[in-house]
């Protein structure tokens, strides 16, 4: 071997040596970087003139996890059971647990018990103002539930607009990272740096929408949802959103009043619960299922609940004060039930100003009659009695609503109230499974993708020997130059 080889053979592994004790050293201080990934020197053998000229570093590797993809969908899974459980248990937390002080059921419960000792001891005020104090509770319970449903749309509906924003940043953000990795990569430059920016940036997009990683020359990438949505594959997908500036009980997608999920101008069907659409999986359907299809159906069951109690109370028959169709002690907003009004009819489920102590309003009303103008006989339970009667008596559920039956008020209050209270429980244990399985899967990609850095340290050891051993090549061929020269 001549001189100049063995000198060339050997700045080469110095050079080789350098960037393999430099790309050690990044991995044992990024040990613990949350999203790091290994690196690795890929060394070839360096051909010049039909000869061998040494090492040549050829790139540096990432470390790519075979499960990484499972646990991007697995995110977007458990990001998606995560919203519609933390939905229905705010729910149940409003419902409250059947017995439990305050809660749904047993205000209703409250309020025929109240209303049997009141018609039992006509004559007593006490009883008579417990009945309308439990009246109330029972309205506010109704109102308190019907309410959260109401506050949980509007929040889905902004949840929604904050995804789409930060989609559309992360996704136009990629796209800028897959031409700087390109421009690099054709120099020959060490792009993981800029690899593991776009990864995390991946991985937020995937909470929202579940994303499937497709590679594409000089190392660039394509993204694209989970049932096909195109996201990214050459440029941006066109994702467009209007949040509502005003948000009420009626306002729905069918009827046009709410924005749709937009793609490159198409409308596009997200969060039906089928999860069959192009882009559903992540919190991003969920949002639109909360808003779209979950709650307003719990908002339809407490509207067919408000209705049940308005009407059994309207015109009451033992009320000789009220006329057929007039107010009764249960009302919406103060006025009689319009079957043409029903959306929204469990927000303004009220008690009778007349009978709402609270409002300044006369107990005694209860057992007078709802619009009597002067005290009836104190011992006449008849008003009472009805009022009891009407409130205890099956009827058919109302229509389009999901209580079934022949029930009392009380029936479906119970079961509307275990309709909730299931749906938490299972909700809860269905974003249980896919937080356990996201994390298994998480667990198995830092195992993958991990810093050994006891086996980096051994690494380094290794390099240090063979950088030593290029160097003293390089020292004793400069003396046998230098001896040449003096000869």
């Amino acid at each position: 071997m001549s001189l100049s080889l063995a000198l060339n053979h050997a700045l080469s592994g110095l050079k080789v040596t350098s960037q393999q004790a430099e790309t050690a050293s990044t991995n044992v201080a990024n040990a613990l970087t949350p999203g790091y990934a290994r690196r690795e020197v890929i060394v070839n053998e360096a051909i010049a003139g039909g000869q061998s000229a040494g090492a040549r570093v050829v790139g540096v590797e990432r470390a790519l996890a075979g499960s990484l993809d499972a646990k991007r969908l697995a995110d977007g899974d458990a990001a998606n059971a995560d919203a519609l459980s933390t939905a229905a248990t705010r729910l149940a937390d409003k419902v409250g647990d059947p017995g439990a002080a305050g809660s749904l059921a047993t205000t209703a419960a409250d309020l025929i018990n109240s209303l049997a000792l009141a018609a039992e001891t006509p004559e007593s005020r006490a009883f008579l103002d417990q009945a309308s104090r439990a009246a109330s509770d029972f309205v506010g319970a109704v109102n308190r539930v019907a309410a959260e449903a109401q506050s949980l749309r509007n929040e889905a509906d902004a949840s929604i607009s904050r995804q789409v924003e930060q989609i559309n940043t992360s996704l136009t953000r990629i796209q800028s990272l897959n031409t700087q990795i390109q421009t690099q990569f054709l120099k020959n430059e060490d792009t993981s740096a800029l690899e593991d920016e776009r990864a995390r940036l991946i991985e937020s997009v995937s909470s929202s929408i579940p994303v499937k990683v497709a590679k594409r020359p000089n190392e660039q990438v394509a993204l694209y949802a989970k049932n096909g949505g195109q996201l990214l594959d050459g440029r941006v997908a066109e994702i467009e959103f209007s949040p509502s500036a005003t948000f009420s009980a009626g306002q729905t997608l069918a009827i046009g009043a709410l924005s749709p999920l937009t793609v490159d101008g198409r409308d596009i069907a997200i969060g039906f619960g089928g999860g069959g659409g192009l882009y559903d999986g992540g919190a991003l359907a969920a949002a639109f299922e909360l808003r779209d299809a979950i709650l307003p159906e719990v908002a339809n069951d407490l509207d067919a609940l408000a209705e049940d109690a308005i009407l059994r109370t309207q015109g009451l028959a033992a009320d000789a004060t009220l006329a057929p169709g007039d107010a009764g002690v249960f009302t919406d907003a103060g006025a009689a039930y319009d079957p043409a009004n029903r959306t929204g009819v469990a927000l303004r489920f009220a008690l009778n100003d007349a009978v709402d102590i609270s409002l300044g309003g006369d107990s005694s009303r209860l057992r007078d009659g709802v619009a009597a103008v002067a005290p009836g006989e104190t011992g006449n339970a008849t008003v009472l009695s009805g009022l009891l009667s009407a409130l205890e008596a099956p009827v058919g559920a109302p229509s389009g609503s999901e209580l079934t039956g022949v029930r009392s008020l009380t029936g479906f209050v119970e079961e509307a109230s275990s309709l909730l209270l299931t749906s938490a429980s299972s909700r809860a244990e269905e974003a249980a499974f896919e937080r356990g399985r996201a994390v298994a899967l998480a667990d198995a990609v830092a195992v993958e993708q991990a810093v050994d850095s006891d086996q980096e340290l051994a690494r380094l050891l290794v390099v240090e020997r063979a950088f030593a051993a290029n160097a003293r090549v390089v020292n004793v061929v400069d003396e046998m130059l230098e001896n040449l020269l003096t000869l």
